[in-house]
């Protein structure tokens, strides 16, 4: 086969949360930012309420995406503070948690230079599970690798998760390529090499040591366990 586009996940494959990120700390800048805005809550409510609303999402078991400004109005009308998704201490608060969220985020050393190899040869593209879709960007930014991308796909803009097909396609539409001819690089094998598969891209698996082959019938093309396989990883697809 032949192989002319690598996309990738974002998520605990491109980065990974600092073992110093912490939740509460970016609960706290939310609430802090909305206090700006004379908007009075306590980060055990907020945490609270925020929680609540996303175990009530993912009970739902649904692909649809839910976006953070909905996130958040919803938390707050738990907190006895009802305002409109679009209101301006929304969009402020969301920024705030996120671009903690963000200097939470690490890279793996070897993937700057990894991707800069890969973009010489293969249009790179990003299809990410994120309710904010800003703070992918804003994170490969950070770490001078946005520009490799083509394109970067986020479920908060497309308005479906991975592993529906929906957002895989949109990728594939967007780059103007053909799925016989895209590898997709993913850490989760329901969500990542399940989507990939279900429109016709080729998988690599990267294996981290939470991945338990065994609890899934989803199987990768290639499994690979560190960044370092990945050019490897990639011919062994050509091959066949």
């Amino acid at each position: 086969m032949q192989v002319k586009n690598v996309l990738f996940d974002f998520g605990d494959t491109l980065v990974q949360a600092s073992p110093e990120y912490s939740q509460d700390t970016c609960l706290l800048c939310l609430v802090n930012s909305l206090a700006r805005n004379s908007i009075s809550v306590s980060l055990e409510n907020v945490k609270r309420a925020y929680e609540a609303i996303y175990k009530e999402i993912h009970a739902r078991n649904s692909l649809r995406e839910v976006t953070y400004d909905v996130v958040l109005s919803r938390t707050l009308s738990l907190c006895g503070h009802f305002l409109n998704p679009s209101d301006k201490a929304i969009a402020e608060a969301a920024e705030a948690f996120m671009e903690c969220w963000i200097q939470a985020k690490t890279m793996e050393k070897s993937v700057p230079s990894l991707l800069r190899t890969l973009r010489k040869k293969y249009s790179l593209g990003v299809v990410s599970n994120l309710a904010y879709s800003p703070a992918v960007r804003k994170t490969l930014e950070r770490f001078g690798v946005a520009n490799y991308f083509d394109a970067i796909i986020v479920s908060a803009d497309v308005g479906w998760r991975k592993p529906s097909p929906k957002i895989f396609k949109k990728a594939l539409k967007t780059m103007g390529i053909a799925a016989s001819e895209t590898v997709y690089v993913g850490d989760e094998l329901d969500h990542d090499i399940e989507g990939a598969k279900k429109v016709g891209m080729h998988t690599i698996l990267l294996k981290r040591p939470t991945t338990n082959m065994a609890a899934s019938s989803v199987k990768p093309d290639v499994l690979m366990n560190e960044w370092k396989e990945l050019p490897k990883a990639i011919q062994t697809l050509c091959k066949r």
